[in-house]
């Protein structure tokens, strides 16, 4: 209800200022005024409560409606009503004092500094009181308007006061719009370049729309109306577009900090899961496969006293050979869980002794002259794994490779093979399960595997 007041509110005002302005004796520029007078209200007030309603704690969305109100208040200059034409030559500039609020305060709808505010409250008492020393002595003759109605602030009329005070007041007008200028550069030029963006319209649109009718009302003729009802007109529309870049960047920034959340998040899940892996591998060595070797030299001595029996002696026999092949299964195991030799001795001996059981002929080049981090090292290595168990399985190749290269801040792993190709990630769940382990270090996992041409394996992952 209160918006719905507020737009009707203006809208009453609007038509007001048109019918004010078609009916005046005085003003010029009248289609200009009837036009874009309610025009720039309107502007101002729509957009602001769009931006007030969207963003409730940002003032600067009510800024918006108050110098859209302070606007159309300013139009009774054109009024043929003494009272009306008086309060309009008074109070009428306190638009000039919003404009300057608004200007320093965008985006946020506050001002950022102790001399923002000082300048702020210059502008609220140089724009309305500037006008009152002429006011004071100046009729219609000093006015040069013969059809304007009584100005009731004219004490007596003083035709060699008026020119120079008026000039004063032109002149406190032309520095302060300097100043704000100034300011207004100085704030560009310190913010970043998404904040720029923001910026760019909203000060261009309101230093000319600021400058032309400041013209305008020194007399340059009716063309500086039109063009600075349209400049006016157009800048309500860039606060609005500066107020939706502005939540654009926010979302963005939530954005980039939500996915930087989750790629730290998975980045964890996978160091946890290698220090399990770890741990896991820690204790089938040091305690199952321990049990295991005791067993079998327990096993050795029991075979070496059977003596001359020859059925104890087979069953001790085939005792000691399937615990050999559970130790074997066991080792296994360990390795594909973590290997050790990765924790003790480091990336390129964990690979020589991952090639060594590889079923064809495989080249390594490794590249790395110091360690890796450990995330890196065993994602590597588990690529190098998956590649040469697909190359076992699938590829019916005659020889492989495995190349790791680092080089501008990555590390490059390379599986290839020469067999029939055809692979396709999207069908294994290893290969699935190594992307997302790549992905969590912000790594990439690419496949090549032209039918016939053989398969590319390929993992890029940045060192951090």
């Amino acid at each position: 209800m209160r918006f719905a007041g507020i737009a009707f509110a203006a809208l009453v005002a609007g038509v007001g200022v048109c019918m004010l302005a078609l009916a005046s004796d005085h003003q010029e520029a009248k289609e200009a005024f009837a036009i874009f007078g309610p025009a720039v209200g309107w502007g101002f007030v729509g957009a602001g409560l769009f931006a007030w309603r969207r963003e409730p704690e940002n003032r600067t969305g009510r800024l918006m409606v108050l110098l859209g109100f302070a606007w159309l208040v300013s139009t009774l200059e054109a009024a043929d009503d003494a009272f009306l034409y008086t309060v309009g030559l008074l109070v009428g500039p306190l638009w000039g004092s919003v404009f300057v609020h608004l200007g320093l305060a965008f985006p946020s709808g506050r001002l950022r500094s102790s001399l923002d505010r000082a300048i702020v409250i210059a502008g609220y008492f140089v724009f309305p009181l500037a006008n009152v020393p002429w006011m004071l002595v100046s009729g219609p003759a000093e006015l040069d308007c013969e059809n304007c109605p009584e100005n009731l602030l004219l004490v007596e009329p003083n035709a060699d006061l008026a020119p120079p005070l008026m000039a004063l007041a032109a002149a406190l007008y032309v520095a302060l719009f300097l100043v704000v200028a100034f300011v207004a550069v100085r704030h560009w030029l310190r913010s970043g370049a998404f904040e720029r963006l923001q910026l760019t319209p909203v000060y261009t649109t309101s230093l000319l729309a600021f400058l032309l009718v400041i013209m305008a009302k020194a007399g340059v003729g009716e063309a500086a109306w039109w063009a600075a009802f349209i400049a006016a007109w157009l800048t309500p529309f860039a606060f609005l577009g500066g107020l939706l870049r502005s939540q654009i960047s926010h979302l963005d920034a939530e954005l980039r900090e939500s996915m930087e959340e989750l790629r730290a998040s998975r980045a964890r899940i996978v160091e946890a899961s290698d220090a399990a892996r770890r741990k896991l591998e820690r204790d089938l060595h040091d305690g199952a496969q321990s049990r295991l070797v005791a067993l079998s030299l327990l096993l050795r001595s029991a075979r070496m006293r059977a003596g001359d029996d020859p059925q104890l002696a087979g069953l001790l026999d085939e005792a000691q050979s399937e615990l050999q092949t559970s130790l074997g299964e066991l080792r296994e195991l360990a390795r594909g869980i973590h290997p050790a030799v990765l924790t003790e001795r480091g990336l390129e001996p964990a690979l020589q002794a991952l090639v060594s059981r590889a079923p064809v002929p495989v080249a390594v080049e490794a590249a790395v002259d110091s360690r890796l981090p450990a995330p890196v090292e065993s994602a590597a290595y588990f690529v190098v794994s998956e590649g040469l168990a697909n190359v076992a399985k699938y590829a019916q190749a005659t020889h492989a490779s495995v190349s790791v290269r680092r080089q501008n801040g990555h590390v490059t792993v390379d599986v290839a093979d020469n067999g029939v190709g055809g692979a396709d990630a999207a069908h294994g769940s290893g290969l699935r399960g190594l992307a997302d382990r790549v992905a969590a270090l912000d790594g990439t996992l690419s496949l090549e595997s032209p039918a016939g041409g053989g398969t590319l394996l390929r993992a890029k992952i940045p060192l951090r």
